[in-house]
């Protein structure tokens, strides 16, 4: 029986005025996003699973200026000043995008996103009971139907074992676990992209068992662990070898590593191509908090809002009224955020910075309360979902997940 609840899944991100810890099952009072205490990485239901509510002590309101388009980059150019940042519906700016998809599959197990393969195909993790994966599914969003992958096995002897974030390879899909409670084992599988069998490549122990991210080659498989370093181990097994180049770095993607680990009280200041060796510097502004890149935009806090701009500092604007981006992919290196945003409409919005184009998502429930997720993915996700409009009871409304397919978004 998983005795772990939803409340493990979250820590605060977000409070501005205490930063305090919330107790155990309690959403409402603040802006909250909490991450589950053990640090497994399925936990955050995506990259980063997010739960937002508002309302209480820190009320979340009339922060989003009203204007009549989107960010013009060529407008703001270089400069720091206030930009204009306008977020109707993701349904409304990207119709192709935004799609539905039931909460459970036929046979009754539950489904969690995992990452967009295509503009209208997902991968999903369909769940035997919470957060215990049992098989990776394909859903196709043109037909409404999933497809069964790929089982997902616990290896033999292992207790309160969790299979954890998923990497999406050109020809695997691979993903890494571990037991709850036993931070210093981790284990990784691969299976066919294409569907089969899963095989385990090897476990490690010690500080080479606190995985931060994972990524898969055609002969290798490569993990980040939280205090630095990159490590590669291959796909027919073998002993774990450190990456050249990787002391000290996490992956963002392979083979693209950065300074900057999952703690955000540091700037990232740089990326390196860990297969070239090739190193690209950030160019920040000054005060800038919190800054991530991809491998064209970054983004962090600014003053009382978000600053998003170009890897080199060019095409910097400010976003008023928003905080706590995470980074998505919205296809190979073009990179979106998808984050909170401080209005009486929205919970959160998906920005694209290539368009300057903002599509509001977890419009905020008649509580006060409201929530949105990204994929369980390794890599920056390529979706974000969240529960569709309703106006009806809890009890009453469809069992659906709304879903935006990042992958799905037209081309600038």
């Amino acid at each position: 029986m998983n005795d772990r609840t939803e409340a493990d899944l979250v820590r605060v991100l977000a409070d501005a005025a205490e930063r305090a810890p919330v107790p155990d099952g309690d959403l409402a009072g603040a802006v909250r996003v909490r991450r589950r205490a053990h640090r497994t990485r399925m936990a955050l239901a995506c990259a980063a699973v997010v739960a937002i509510a508002v309302g209480g002590t820190v009320a979340v309101r009339d922060a989003l200026p009203t204007a009549s388009g989107p960010v013009s980059p060529a407008a703001q150019g270089p400069s720091e000043g206030p930009a204009e940042f306008a977020v109707r519906p993701a349904s409304e700016v990207w119709p192709g995008a935004v799609t539905t998809i039931p909460k459970k599959a036929a046979d009754g197990l539950t489904y969690r996103p995992v990452a967009a393969l295509g503009p209208t195909t997902l991968l999903l993790i369909a769940e035997s009971s919470f957060e215990k994966a049992a098989r990776l599914d394909t859903y196709d969003t043109t037909t409404g139907r999933g497809t069964p992958l790929v089982q997902v096995p616990s290896p033999e002897g292992k207790q309160r074992y969790y299979a954890q974030a998923v990497e999406v390879g050109d020809d695997t899909v691979a993903w890494w676990g571990n037991v709850q409670g036993k931070p210093t084992w981790a284990d990784f599988w691969v299976a066919p992209r294409s569907g089969g069998t899963a095989r385990q490549v090897g476990e490690v122990t010690g500080a080479l068992a606190d995985v931060e991210r994972i990524g898969v080659t055609r002969d290798s498989l490569v993990w980040s662990v939280r205090g630095g370093g990159v490590y590669r181990m291959p796909l027919e097994g073998g002993t774990p070898q450190p990456v050249p180049g990787g002391e000290g770095l996490g992956l963002v993607s392979w083979p693209w590593a950065s300074d900057a680990s999952e703690d955000r009280s540091r700037n990232q200041t740089k990326l390196v191509n860990l297969a070239t060796g090739q190193t690209i510097p950030v160019n920040l502004p000054e005060g800038a908090d919190g800054v991530r890149c991809g491998l064209v935009w970054c983004a962090g806090t600014l003053g009382e809002g978000s600053v998003v701009q170009r890897v080199d500092g060019g095409d910097r604007r400010t976003l008023p009224g928003t905080s706590s981006w995470e980074m998505t992919s919205l296809s190979g290196a073009r990179t979106g955020f998808v984050g909170m945003t401080q209005g009486d409409r929205y919970a959160a919005a998906v920005y694209d910075p290539e368009t300057g184009l903002a599509g509001g998502i977890g419009g905020l429930a008649k509580d006060g309360g409201s929530w949105f997720g990204v994929g369980v993915s390794s890599s920056p996700p390529s979706l974000v979902y969240t529960d569709p409009p309703c106006e009806e009871k809890a009890d009453k409304c469809p069992s659906k997940h709304l879903v935006i397919n990042l992958l799905a978004l037209p081309a600038p």
